[in-house]
């Protein structure tokens, strides 16, 4: 199968301009990320300083609102497509603090999904991401040191149900049954 974001990914990168610069984050989500018993999100930034980035209305923490997102490094190659598979791609996060270890350590005990939100910002706005978020299951997770690996990709797209909304009278007065 061809990648049919190339030309138009190509395209959006070259509509910003060379002075401005662009910040990709990532946010890791687990139910056993717990702070004094509440559910947080592990947000990072690829950069080397900490940086305030506005989180999108309907987000699933701090919706609409500003978070600080942690300096770390990391890198994910470019989605594989073939066919009957899903995309998926290779996630590498590189100097893993080591305050962050512990979140990690308790998520292997505790059987559910790691998610990863991508978003990317532009320095000139900040107020939302100007791409994404997009969301990923993060599986196959090994740590090795200070570097964190696993394979991205979306939910399962075989099993979904399509169409996904589903139409009530609530929302729509003028269904008729």
């Amino acid at each position: 199968m061809v990648d049919l974001w190339t030309d138009a990914w190509a395209e959006a990168e070259a509509s910003c301009p060379n002075s401005v610069l662009v910040f990709d984050t990532i946010e890791l989500q687990h139910p056993a990320f717990l702070e004094s018993g509440a559910p947080i999100p592990l947000r990072f930034v690829c950069d080397v300083e900490p940086r305030t980035f506005g989180i999108e209305p309907g987000a699933t923490f701090d919706a609409g609102s500003s978070a600080e997102f942690t300096p770390i490094a990391f890198s994910a190659d470019a989605p594989n497509f073939s066919e009957q598979q899903v995309p998926q791609c290779r996630v590498v996060i590189d100097n893993v603090a080591r305050d962050v270890m512990p979140y990690l350590e308790a998520a292997i005990g505790y059987r559910a999904d790691l998610k990863v939100l991508f978003r990317q910002y532009r320095e000139d706005d900040v107020s939302e991401p100007v791409c994404g978020p997009w969301e990923f299951l993060l599986r196959k997770v090994t740590v090795a040191g200070s570097t964190v690996e696993g394979t991205a990709s979306f939910d399962d797209l075989t099993n979904m149900k399509f169409p996904r909304r589903i139409y009530s009278r609530r929302e729509f007065s003028s269904l008729i049954a």
